[in-house]
């Protein structure tokens, strides 16, 4: 009901109400009409259905590897990450070819699957797709024997087909490495980075990224055997991220879940020795992680093909 409408029929109700009613009846039709007429702001208030603005930005997806995420049980995206990369000359600035610097082209193509299940009365059936193509850099420099700093740094733009928009996303980042023991093919690390991320335009408050992590990663070398004909890596790494920019995601016009940490187990196999390349792509291993939050909204299963440190 509009407010016209309710106006109208509160205005025959007292009209009726002083001409032929006694008056209490009269006051109890007029206090009934008020209280219709509340109801209808109430409803008018409170929208219908839910905007794509209120969620997350698909763009944000360009950000994750490879992987099926999951929040409650009515968001799902699968994203396809290719991290193809180019490593060229260290640049011959302030030394750092003298300390085994590395220096990377990176040229990641991010394809998103966006799922919305049907919710009765607030959103439709909805599958849409997503492109992003996010060119950057990174550079390893070793500050000692075992600690190892990476800067990173994206920009480029993604393309949502159902919606036509066209956006341009960035990411930059901080990891740092820390050897705690290396011996003999294995290895124990720390973990640290700090990330930050974004798009423009932005939708309202949903379109920014940031995490602290910190965690662990390890090596263990699989000699050969009956079983395996060559030596192999058995690798490992677990982490948690603290999200200063959380995720919000509008699951009903009422309920928002909000992700605002995120933990991470995964395993990896791989052979012992150089990485395998092809082209622009490389990978030494080849891995599932389990992400989850800490109060279970959000769920993650990734496949990796690098260090944690690397992705």
């Amino acid at each position: 009901m509009t407010w016209t409408a309710a106006i109208s029929a509160a205005s025959a109700v007292v009209a009726v109400g002083g001409s032929s009613l006694p008056r209490l009846k009269s006051l109890a039709l007029i206090l009934f009409s008020i209280s219709l007429l509340l109801t209808t702001a109430k409803a008018d208030a409170e929208p219908n259905e839910v905007s794509r603005a209120e969620q997350i930005h698909w763009s944000l997806a360009s950000f994750f590897g490879t992987g099926w995420y999951r929040v409650e049980d009515n968001r799902s995206t699968f994203v396809l990450n290719i991290p193809l990369a180019k490593t060229i000359d260290t640049p011959k600035t302030f030394g750092l070819n003298e300390a085994d610097t590395t220096f990377k082209l990176l040229f990641p193509v991010s394809v998103g699957i966006h799922h919305l299940d049907d919710i009765p009365a607030l959103i439709e059936f909805e599958n849409y797709s997503s492109l992003a193509f996010v060119p950057g850099a990174e550079m390893n420099i070793p500050m000692t024997d075992r600690w190892t700093l990476k800067p990173i740094v994206h920009f480029g733009f993604g393309y949502e087909e159902k919606s036509d928009d066209l956006v341009s996303v960035w990411y930059v980042g901080l990891r740092n490495r820390y050897m705690l023991t290396e011996s003999g093919g294995n290895s124990v690390a720390l973990l640290g980075s700090l990330a930050l991320g974004g798009n423009k335009p932005q939708y309202e408050q949903r379109s920014r990224y940031g995490a602290l992590l910190a965690g662990f990663e390890g090596t263990h070398r699989i000699e050969s055997n009956a079983f395996t004909r060559r030596p192999l890596n058995f690798f490992w790494n677990s982490s948690y991220a603290t999200l200063f920019d959380e995720l919000d995601f509008h699951l009903s016009p009422n309920l928002v879940n909000r992700v605002d940490d995120q933990w991470e187990l995964g395993a990896a196999i791989g052979k012992a020795g150089k990485a395998v390349s092809w082209w622009l792509f490389s990978f030494d291993r080849l891995g599932l992680a389990y992400q989850q939050s800490s109060d279970g909204v959000f769920k993650a299963v990734k496949i990796f093909f690098s260090s944690a440190f690397d992705r």
